[in-house]
């Protein structure tokens, strides 16, 4: 299990989440906490296997998470969740 964190910008933006944008971040979230890697895709298309990675959420892509494994300490951090919807 990996311990997902947020800080001062992100949980702002995670309370900010409409009530059809909390299930589906919720689900990434889970997903974070077991399965980083395959959850979503690099943001460098280079360097597949780069750590700052993102995701897309929402019935219709409204969402997006962009993260940063840190696998030495089993934890991945979230600087940005961004909804569009």
């Amino acid at each position: 299990m990996y311990d997902v964190t947020t800080d001062e910008r992100s949980q702002p933006q995670i309370e900010a989440l409409p009530t059809d944008g909390l299930a589906p971040f919720t689900e990434v979230r889970a997903s974070l906490e077991v399965v980083p890697w395959s959850t979503g895709d690099s943001l460098n298309d280079e360097y597949p296997e780069a750590p700052v990675r993102s995701v897309i959420f929402g019935a219709e892509g409204q969402g997006m998470v962009t993260y940063l494994i840190l696998e030495y300490q089993r934890r991945v951090d979230l600087p940005d969740v961004t909804w569009l919807g």
